[in-house]
């Protein structure tokens, strides 16, 4: 799979204010463009497709489209893509002005913003009876929910995983960890283990400062860092427990050196994984390929938990496709999603540039073809999906809550805040993001 997570970037004044537009301008727009006659059933259709990605995903989508386009000779696709900020620079600019896609790609920290600004259609409407979700996992679908509405479909499918160097944990003795290893295991078996056959490693890249990591925490104590209804779910206590477990870590080395652990800006170029500085890392498992590519053989292994009975705290994430509500052709945007969703030629032509295919019997067909890496992440995901908690669409801020999360833990590694303070302080960085937490 190409899907990386993009390194954590800071966001802009510009971009703040570009975003801000949504809500003075989004439902202004959203009703502006609505104003745009619908073309006859006999007429020749334009729709406009944006997305954002690298070149093995804009090239397998234009072969995806091309057979499209051939079995709906009335309808023409236009696109575009770019990089993923820039990305939204343009969408914003693009909404706020009544304009823009059709149909667009979406990020899990953007979706609450574009819905609750009334800029994304309603894909349980009639106009969209011919998009079938009925070999998509309902996990993935449900995802994409909001007040009950869905507000996109899933284009790939992920999840959490530590990836780990195989060859140098069965040299440590500890193998690869099975559902129900636990917290306490890492900390006294694994982790001594791992430093006394690998001394020239640290055995995992510290993962404090990812809000993902604290999430999937949470997870395995039933709650979650935003719930359904876009308030907190956590308390200060929480997050302090979340520091002192990531702080234990560090002291007993079984995590990355602070100098370390800040150089990593989630590339895989700075990856301690990759620089063979650690010898696991967090990571979703869209990233694979390049792990692959760069490094070498990873496993995928689930996360330590509380208890041996204890849910993994895993979610289910999955790329979304979204539908602008101004959109004049939502019957034929239908056929579009659902051509890509669903249809066999499809799948090959896309395969995995966005991700595990959510279509199950697509997902299967191409499964003995899948390289090493993605082959997998497909067995991973095929054990563990049934224990995927649910993952609530965070609210309109909450990107800029994940680069303070980063901060702020840096200020702990380096012992500028202590984890309580650290602590405090972010819970108000939250609940100010969301008032009503």
């Amino acid at each position: 799979m190409s899907a990386t997570r993009r390194p954590p970037t800071p966001i802009s004044p510009s971009r703040r204010r570009l975003l801000a537009s949504l809500g003075a301008l989004g439902l202004g727009a959203a009703t502006a463009g609505c104003a745009t006659p619908k073309a006859a059933a006999d007429d020749a259709v334009t729709l406009g497709f944006q997305w954002w990605g690298p070149d093995d995903r804009n090239l397998a989508t234009a072969k995806a489209l091309r057979i499209f386009e051939s079995r709906h000779p009335k309808v023409e696709v236009e696109t575009s893509f770019t990089g993923y900020d820039a990305y939204f620079q343009r969408l914003a600019t693009q909404v706020a002005a009544g304009s823009g896609p059709d149909v667009l790609q979406m990020d899990y920290y953007q979706m609450r913003s574009y819905a609750d600004y009334g800029l994304l259609a309603n894909l349980d409407g009639p106009e969209f009876s011919a998009l079938s979700l009925d070999q998509v996992p309902a996990t993935y679908v449900n995802a994409n929910r909001l007040g009950g509405k869905l507000y996109a479909v899933p284009t790939g499918l992920t999840t959490q995983a530590l990836f780990v160097d195989p060859t140098l944990w069965r040299k440590a003795g500890v193998g690869l960890p099975k559902k129900g290893w636990t917290w306490d295991d890492l900390l006294d078996d694994v982790g001594p283990a791992l430093k006394r056959a690998v001394p020239g490693r640290s055995p995992l890249t510290d993962f404090g400062g990812y809000s993902e990591c604290f999430n999937v925490w949470l997870a395995q104590r039933g709650k979650s860092i935003y719930k359904a209804d876009a308030s907190v779910g956590f308390t200060t206590a929480d997050l302090a427990g979340f520091w002192e477990l990531t702080s234990r870590l560090r002291d007993k080395g079984i995590f990355t050196p602070p100098h370390i652990t800040a150089s990593y800006d989630g590339s895989i170029e700075s990856s301690p994984l990759v620089r063979k500085i650690s010898t696991a890392e967090f990571k979703l498992t869209s990233s694979v390929t390049p792990y692959f590519e760069a490094y070498g053989e990873v496993a995928a292994v689930p996360f330590p938990t509380v208890s041996s009975g204890a849910p993994l705290g895993l979610t289910a994430g999955a790329g979304m496709m979204c539908v602008q509500q101004r959109c004049p052709h939502k019957r034929e945007v239908a056929l579009l999603l659902d051509f890509l969703l669903n249809d066999p030629q499809a799948g090959r032509a896309l395969g995995v540039v966005r991700g595990l295919p959510p279509n199950r019997p697509n997902l299967n067909r191409l499964a003995p073809g899948f390289s090493k890496g993605d082959r997998m992440v497909y067995d991973y995901v095929e054990e563990f999906e049934k224990d995927f908690a649910p993952s609530p669409l965070p609210p309109p801020g909450s990107d800029e809550d994940k680069l303070e999360f980063e901060g702020v833990y840096q200020d702990v590694i380096f012992g500028k805040r202590s984890v309580r303070a650290a602590a405090a302080h972010m819970m108000e960085k939250y609940t100010t993001t969301v008032p009503q937490g």
